[in-house]
């Protein structure tokens, strides 16, 4: 009997299915009326961070809102802004602060996604300790986009470097955001050109590099804010062990671990939504306490 020809039928399907998630329209998670209730997602983490070969324990902070952005300076705008000039971003601040022996490190990495898409339009790093100050920002324009560094590292002063821009360029430092905007389902995968973290006091060219992010299957994950069910999502780039991200697989999914293949690693302690511009009182230090139990 003549061997049967294997059916394309499944590979055609899953193209048609690309196709049509890609002309959906907005990203659904990112469309979320949840966003516009005038308060930011505040996520706080145990943390361990490698720093001279050691890790070091810190409470980490990855905060989410929405703003309204100007398209001319990439910025945030002010009410009575030019609404011709405006578009809405999703924000993901990530706060880093910990101690090295004598001296610490305050590190803060913007990531500004369009809402409508969840493409970064802007990143920018503000990271300083005893030894310098050093700023990096990337912005995304007209098809282009640019990274440009000022450190206080010899040879690394100041420069502007290209970047590639396209659906499979991907920061590292805005994935624990970006991976709530994929689908939320065992078998979704992205091949991915890498831009590794920028969070970081040198200025080295941003090369990208090959690496698959995929969300593997469900578990149940143990952190301080309490036991949880989760995707697991690894991200595999070279021969390097992968970073595992687990978000939880109730909306809006909220990234509840992370281990970080240099054996750094996040554990969600509480999250809450806060208006936290407005908590700049003397006592309102408690809300880093975490919501009432």
């Amino acid at each position: 009997m003549p061997r049967r020809r294997p059916s394309r039928a499944p590979a055609l399907a899953a193209v048609i299915l690309a196709l049509a998630a890609g002309a959906a329209g907005p990203n659904a998670f990112a469309a979320s009326a949840l966003w516009d209730d005038g308060r930011a997602e505040i996520d706080a983490y145990d943390a361990t961070i490698r720093r001279y070969g050691v890790l070091r324990p810190f409470t980490a902070y990855l905060i989410a809102v929405k703003e309204d952005f100007s398209k001319k300076q990439l910025v945030k705008a002010d009410p009575g802004h030019d609404p011709g000039d405006l578009f809405t971003v999703l924000k993901l601040n990530h706060v880093i602060n910990y101690q090295t022996g004598i001296y610490s490190y305050h590190q803060m990495a913007s990531c500004f996604f369009d809402r409508s898409s969840m493409d970064l339009v802007k990143f920018s790093l503000t990271s300083n300790e005893w030894c310098g100050n050093t700023y990096k920002e990337f912005t995304r324009r007209g098809g282009k986009g640019a990274l440009h560094v000022h450190t206080y590292w010899d040879s690394q002063a100041e420069a502007t470097y290209d970047v590639p821009v396209g659906p499979d360029v991907v920061f590292y430092d805005q994935l624990p955001l970006w991976i709530r905007s994929l689908p939320q389902r065992p078998g979704t995968a992205r091949s991915l050109r890498l831009v590794p973290t920028q969070i970081d006091g040198r200025g080295t060219p941003p090369v990208t590099v090959p690496a698959t992010l995929s969300a593997r299957r469900e578990e149940r994950i143990v952190a301080p804010a309490g036991e949880f069910r989760a995707l697991r999502w690894e991200l595999l780039a070279g021969d390097e062990r992968p970073d595992v991200y687990w978000t939880s697989l109730h909306d809006p999914y909220v990234l509840v671990a992370w281990d970080r293949a240099d054996g750094g690693s996040y554990r969600l302690k509480w999250t809450q939504r806060l208006a936290y511009w407005t908590l700049n009182r003397p006592g309102d230090e408690t809300y880093l306490r975490g919501p009432a139990r």
